[in-house]
């Protein structure tokens, strides 16, 4: 089942960069697959929880170090966004989601 879900998860990212590759040169594609990508992150979610269900682990084998890594990926990525954006002198209009993220992982750590 494992494998499954790592299967799920390619054909999630795939479709992810195919649908946003299309905005600028397909209108029509990209609209149309607007669904595809987030069904395909629903089906690998459940597939991975329905493995997890079943006594798997997809990663880690302690709960506190996924949480903290969790909260450090969070972090890291956040503070990456923000000196992207700070050198490109853009906003990406992510900074506030990502922030609210990791006080939410905070605060269950």
């Amino acid at each position: 089942m494992n494998e499954l879900f790592e299967k799920a998860f390619q054909a999630y990212t795939q479709m992810l960069k195919i649908h946003i590759n299309t905005k600028t040169m397909d209108r029509d594609f990209h609209e149309a697959t607007e669904t595809f990508y987030t069904t395909l992150f629903d089906a690998a979610h459940k597939i991975g929880e329905k493995y997890v269900d079943l006594g798997g682990r997809l990663s880690g084998e302690n709960l506190e170090e996924e949480k903290a890594l969790a909260l450090k990926t969070l972090e890291d990525f956040q503070k990456e966004l923000e000196n992207f954006a700070k050198d490109e002198d853009i906003s990406l209009g992510t900074e506030d989601i990502l922030g609210s993220l990791a006080n939410n992982i905070e605060f269950q750590t």
